[in-house]
């Protein structure tokens, strides 16, 4: 009767052993649990703190590589804006594909680092013509686009560019479209440009060049005339010759 006691107090230890390691194991996992969603809760706290903050925005922004162009034309045309747009969110493709369309501008690069600063730098487009358009300076660049100078500011970096003259505003953005695609060392040679129609020719255009040669082209078609080397070849051809008239596949010459 007594071992049967003893033994039953045996059981009962090992029982409440075992329970109590039970126990103890559901508080260690409830206490790990609990550690879990506290470091999530303060994890997500940080974060919404963070976008909440101003450094979780942009902060500052550098433009290089200007000179004709301002940087808070640039920056305007990025349409980035400090201290509003998410720096993990902008993107920095569409700033600059925006910045590419502006006047004057060939090129451009837009990088951000984790800390908000973006830096954008840009080519500038050369100007290869000028024209005033009642009385207002309206300037062409390498790329075609046409920008309008009110203020006077590119007046010193357009002097040695051809003049354009009796150009009204849309026959001077669709003749500087095709003037883009000129080969350089031909617009390098050209001095004036007078619009200067004739009956059903209403693109006609008179190119004085620096030689006192004076040329006729339309201007629909005069990329494709003077392409290449064709100006230098013609030249070559007919060089004691004043006037060039240039219709389509042939070139009329006179004194």
């Amino acid at each position: 009767m007594a071992k049967r006691k003893q033994q039953q107090n045996i059981y009962n230890d090992y029982d409440r052993d075992q329970v109590l390691a039970y126990l103890k194991k559901q508080k260690a996992k409830k206490r790990k649990r609990r550690r879990r969603v506290i470091f999530v809760i303060l994890v997500i706290g940080l974060i919404i703190a963070f976008f909440v903050s101003d450094y979780s925005r942009l902060q500052t922004i550098t433009v290089s590589g200007n000179n004709r162009v301002s940087s808070e034309e640039i920056i305007t045309a990025s349409k980035i804006k400090l201290h509003q747009d998410y720096t993990f969110f902008k993107s920095m493709d569409a700033a600059e594909n925006a910045i590419k369309k502006t006047s004057l501008i060939k090129d451009a690069k837009v990088t951000k680092d984790l800390f908000g600063h973006v830096k954008i730098k840009v080519v500038e487009a050369d100007p290869i013509g000028q024209c005033t358009i009642d009385n207002i300076l309206y300037v062409v660049d390498e790329t075609g686009r046409v920008t309008k100078d009110e203020a006077g500011v590119l007046t010193t970096y357009v002097q040695r560019c051809p003049k354009l003259n009796g150009f009204d505003y849309d026959r001077f953005a669709a003749f500087a479209k095709e003037f883009a695609k000129i080969p350089a060392q031909v617009v390098n040679q050209i001095s004036d440009i007078n619009y200067a129609p004739e009956n059903l020719d209403d693109k006609r255009c008179e190119f004085i060049m620096d030689d006192g040669k004076i040329l006729y082209l339309r201007y629909d078609d005069m990329a494709v005339q003077l392409k290449g080397d064709n100006y230098a070849l013609k030249m070559e051809e007919f060089p004691d010759y004043k006037y060039y008239d240039f219709v389509g596949k042939y070139v009329y010459v006179h004194n």
